[in-house]
């Protein structure tokens, strides 16, 4: 009974988990091809533990299921918080390309200079800049990077460089006005932020609440690690523990993302 929760919940843990992207492997000579999940290893590690523990020794595969599971929820909130800041960096520097190129164009550059000595201060602009050099589509390029993670403020850049194109409206005012969009944007962004960093916190309260009933277990004269750490029962209530704690966490922190990408 013990050994079947254990497999159940560590598959659970890992399908709810999943990797950060699948690669593709294609096999020479062969036609099929197989995706291949990427385990991470603070995931990975700990699984292998608890598969290992389980079948060497069950309760040992019950505790280490519990660590895989705890490990497993730090990795995902740490990767989100990596590439929040990374999100929020890209959309500060697209912010940033915009007001250099309306303060270069209202200066009296034409476009496709302006848009090449923007460039040597906003890398994000580097591509852009190579495709009108060699005659390409710049709303076109500018869409294209406005794809990757963070930099959709290049979409409204590519909005005003089509219409200037098409109307021959003066592109400095129409990119100056996308310049003080994208500061305010960054201004509410900074509000938004701020507001969400105490439910975050909240989820991180919660998850250190566990830890204080044990601790308040032996203020009172009980062993809850033994308790939890040697009997069948103990083990189950150790791992339904964690794992609903993850959960919380995990939910916690999946409604400030929501919230904060639909400001």
């Amino acid at each position: 009974m013990i050994t079947a929760v254990l497999f159940a919940a560590l598959g659970g843990a890992l399908l709810i988990g999943g990797p950060p992207r699948d690669r593709l492997v294609v096999r020479s000579g062969s036609r099929r091809a197989y995706a291949a999940l990427r385990v991470p290893m603070p995931v990975l590690v700990p699984a292998v533990a608890a598969l290992a523990g389980a079948a060497l020794h069950p309760p040992i595969g019950m505790l280490a299921l519990a660590a895989a599971i705890a490990s497993a929820t730090v990795w995902f909130l740490i990767r989100g918080h990596a590439r929040r800041r990374r999100d929020r960096e890209a959309v500060r520097e697209c912010a940033r390309a915009a007001r250099v190129l309306s303060s270069l164009l209202q200066a009296g550059q034409i476009p496709s200079v302006a848009l090449a000595d923007a460039a040597t201060d906003c890398p994000v602009l580097a591509s852009t800049a190579a495709a009108a050099r060699l005659g390409g589509d710049v709303g076109g390029e500018l869409e294209r990077c406005a794809g990757r993670p963070g930099r959709e403020p290049l979409m409204a850049i590519s909005a005003a460089w089509r219409l200037s194109e098409r109307t021959g409206a003066p592109i400095a005012e129409i990119l100056a006005g996308v310049a003080d969009t994208l500061r305010r944007e960054q201004q509410v962004g900074a509000v938004v932020e701020a507001e969400l960093a105490a439910a975050r916190a909240s989820g991180h309260i919660m998850a250190a609440l566990p830890f204080l009933a044990v601790g308040l277990g032996f203020t009172v004269g009980v062993n809850p690690i033994a308790f939890l750490t040697g009997e069948p029962l103990g083990q189950i209530l150790a791992v339904v523990g964690v794992a609903l704690t993850a959960a919380g966490v995990l939910w916690i922190d999946a409604l400030s993302r929501t919230q904060g990408c639909s400001r």
